[in-house]
């Protein structure tokens, strides 16, 4: 440990500027991806509280679908955006990026349109089945899907940049802040006027609040653009993109269905209370992989553009420090929150969540266990081997499912748990083989 610490410090302490980059995106990663936790749990708390079980629900589904439809709407975009524009950068292939940033976005524009637009006409068909307050609060989040679609790729493209903090700035920042002001005022002024918070003025202040901060976005991407970038005449490599695109947005369909898996079968399988118990310790699990969310969002340019200029001995140092450095965080987060898991699940969700301490100990060591993988995803990401991603993606959702039959039946919510951490660990292993394969790197903190 000694000499691995020193060696982390030497790299660390260095000073050419990829490094200090690095230091910043990271501890700027760190600063918004926490303030952006607080934001939204104040909201939360708001919302829970003025608009009551019912109407929380409304407005929590409601935005659930508007994430959903917007992962579909970018069409795995925004990811290939990050390694393209990386990649283009560092070569000085400015008529490519300007091609890009132009195609994505007309594909984005169209694709959320469309969704929007046939969400909206489902939503009036099922109106009739529907309470007013809940429709209306759909129709609002139709209308926020092309700027959160938008705003997502315009994200990516800052990254793609080497601007990482200022890619994240709007969504981790400026919306959940203006969202919580918004609120704020409408609740002074509600009181006085005798007024009650809906769950369709809670979207629609979200959707004010995404509005400025989209524009707040664009101008910023605006004003970092190369120049050589306006004046380049754009060439599009659209078969090449749509080939790279496609797996990408499979991969962020099952990440996004993969997690809740365990609790849809659970909830089959065993009973409701058991799914609810669950869902807490997997929220509380959570916390032990944040340092890796940070991580891969400091990374991601980096990788693209180190592996597309051959310098891959400085990325092995880089994603080797990565590694490492997540793990010395997710660690101690870990071993806190299983040595009191039982305590910490009753004094934030209830007693009756207790019962969830052991699945929340199996949740965390397997987060461990990721977290000393590297960024493995990231890697095969922002390398063009998106298609292996999808294989090691793909190998830990059935690895999910299949132990989730097995176990849940015999243990419930540990056998969910224990389903979950395995597969877990089947993807990061697969993964990290398929990097070692095809990259010659090591992710791994070993």
């Amino acid at each position: 440990m000694p000499s691995a610490v020193k060696k982390i410090r030497n790299l660390i302490s260095g000073g050419s500027q990829l490094r200090r980059h690095l230091i910043r995106a990271a501890a700027g990663s760190l600063i918004l991806s926490l303030l952006s936790k607080f934001l939204m749990l104040l909201t939360s708390v708001f919302l829970a509280r003025w608009l009551g079980a019912e109407g929380y629900g409304y407005y929590v589904s409601s935005l659930a679908i508007l994430t959903i439809l917007s992962v579909v709407a970018t069409l795995g975009f925004p990811t290939l955006t990050v390694r393209l524009l990386s990649s283009y950068y560092a070569h000085e292939k400015w008529g490519l990026m300007r091609g890009l940033l132009e195609r994505s976005s007309q594909i984005v524009s169209v694709s959320s349109l469309v969704l929007a637009g046939s969400g909206a006409f489902i939503i009036w068909m099922l109106s009739e089945h529907l309470s007013e307050s809940y429709v209306h609060t759909l129709w609002w989040a139709m209308a926020l899907l092309p700027a959160v679609a938008l705003g997502a790729l315009r994200s990516a493209s800052l990254r793609g940049l080497q601007h990482v903090i200022l890619g994240q700035l709007p969504e981790n920042l400026i919306t959940p802040g203006l969202f919580a002001v918004i609120l704020i005022a409408w609740l002074s002024i509600a009181s006085s006027l005798s007024l009650e918070l809906t769950p369709d003025i809670a979207m629609a202040s979200r959707f004010f609040a995404v509005a400025i901060s989209f524009v707040v976005g664009a101008w910023l991407l605006m004003r970092r653009l190369p120049m050589q970038i306006r004046s380049a005449t754009p060439h599009y490599q659209m078969k090449e993109w749509s080939k790279s695109a496609t797996p990408l947005l499979f991969i962020i369909g099952i990440g996004i269905i993969g997690p809740e898996a365990n609790m849809l079968l659970l909830a089959m399988l065993g009973s409701a209370e058991s799914a609810g118990i669950y869902q807490a310790a997997s929220r509380g699990a959570e916390l032990v992989a944040f340092s890796l969310v940070v991580a891969n969002m400091a990374i991601q340019p980096t990788i693209s553009k180190l592996y597309s200029t051959g310098e891959t001995k400085q990325l092995q140092k880089i994603i080797k420090v990565a590694a490492r450095g997540t793990l010395g965080l997710a660690l101690p987060v870990a071993l806190v929150l299983s040595f009191f898991a039982k305590p910490i699940l009753g004094s934030v969700f209830g007693v009756e969540f207790e019962r969830g301490a052991i699945s929340l100990g199996i949740l965390c060591a397997a987060q461990v266990i990721a977290a000393a993988s590297g960024s493995v995803g990231q890697i095969l990401y922002m390398t063009g081997h998106e298609r292996d991603a999808f294989i090691g993606i793909i190998a830990g959702f059935f690895a999910n499912i299949t132990f989730s039959l097995i176990l849940i039946p015999i243990w419930d919510i540990e056998g969910a748990a224990l389903a979950s951490a395995l597969s877990i660990i089947t993807c990061n292993v697969v993964l990290a083989l398929l990097v070692h394969k095809r990259t010659g790197l090591n992710p791994t903190a070993l």
